[in-house]
């Protein structure tokens, strides 16, 4: 699941605080060389100029140093992310120290130190004092963490309570952890879809009752992934639209790859698979719906990235199998 992203938008951190530079540099002399190459956006060059302020003094330098690790978080260079913002990272400590737990915590995750990540964000998301704006935020990223770590139920049970907060409309950190754990909460129930079984060689009326299972959990599913497409928070829509496709792809390549039903004889396992392939278009016609009309929402708001870019080949890929199979349906699962 960590192929899903993590933290919040590392590149909206960047540009904010690219933004805030500029509008702040307005009235004041002129920036210097790491703003300058920030505002220019050479962010390779901006990170490194912005760590050499850390490597003179961490602590002094606190706002530069989580400006630097932003940034090779952006560039995907953990090592240097960890470099910078170790030093000044403290979950308990100030305003700067505990913002820079996050991206810290990230890229612990990305290399899969999910003990490290969860660590650092354990203490935020159970710190109940008063101005803790980073709470709903450190409890859907440390919920995440718990999840990769087959922490499922307790993953849930912190997510639900993100989920059925109150965030602040002025609030983006706090709309955009509510809209995600609405998201991930929808993924738990994609995986408890996914792994519903069917029985081996059943009557046919026992198959019936798995697969009318199996119908209420997708849609038990998609209803959350429906939710996070009602927060409105384009990111996390897009990537609700696009996983509401690949549930209806999902089920059905698991109804196709079934157990013959008992009364399916195995000499007729060819001809029954093909009769249910023809029954079973009408799932990838709404899987195709899905990643259409989730494409042309993404196009019309601008929106990019990996659940973006799934969506078109999740749709130009099975709109060619379609078509290069227009009186029956291809088996090739998701990837």
């Amino acid at each position: 699941m960590n192929k899903y992203t993590f933290l919040a938008n590392t590149a909206c951190l960047a540009l904010a605080c690219a933004s805030s530079s500029k509008a702040s540099l307005s009235a004041q002399p002129p920036p210097s060389p790491a703003q300058a190459a920030l505002l220019n956006g050479n962010l390779l060059e901006a990170a490194a100029l912005f760590s050499e302020y850390c490597q003179q003094n961490p602590l002094l330098y606190m706002a530069d140093c989580l400006q630097a690790g932003n940034l090779w978080t952006e560039l995907q260079h953990w090592e240097q992310v960890e470099l910078v913002l170790k030093p000044i990272a403290n979950p308990l400590g100030s305003e700067l120290a505990l913002e820079a737990c996050f991206p810290l915590a990230f890229s612990y995750f990305e290399r899969g130190q999910l003990e490290e990540a969860a660590s650092l964000l354990k203490p935020i998301a159970e710190y109940n004092g008063p101005n803790n704006r980073w709470q709903l935020r450190a409890k859907t990223e440390y919920a995440i963490c718990l999840l990769e770590q087959g922490e499922r139920t307790k993953a849930q049970l912190l997510l639900e309570t993100v989920a059925a907060s109150s965030p602040s409309p002025e609030d983006e950190l706090e709309q955009n952890s509510w809209a995600k754990a609405k998201f991930f909460l929808a993924e738990i129930a994609f995986l408890y879809f996914a792994e519903s079984p069917f029985c081996n060689r059943c009557p046919v009326h026992v198959m019936a009752q798995e697969v009318e299972k199996k119908a209420q959990l997708l849609l038990a599913s998609q209803e959350l992934f429906v939710q996070t497409i009602q927060t409105q928070n384009t990111y996390w829509a897009i990537a609700a639209g696009m996983r509401i496709g690949e549930l209806y792809e999902t089920l059905y390549h698991h109804l196709l790859a079934s157990p013959l039903p008992l009364e399916i004889h195995p000499e007729n396992a060819e001809s029954y698979r093909k009769e249910m392939r023809k029954l079973l278009r009408n799932l990838l016609g709404k899987a195709l719906q899905n990643y259409e009309s989730t494409l042309h929402t993404a196009e019309r708001i601008g929106v990019t990235g990996f659940f973006a870019r799934r969506t078109r080949e999740r749709l130009v890929h099975l709109t060619q199998q379609l078509l290069d199979s227009p009186e029956d349906t291809p088996t090739t699962p998701l990837e």
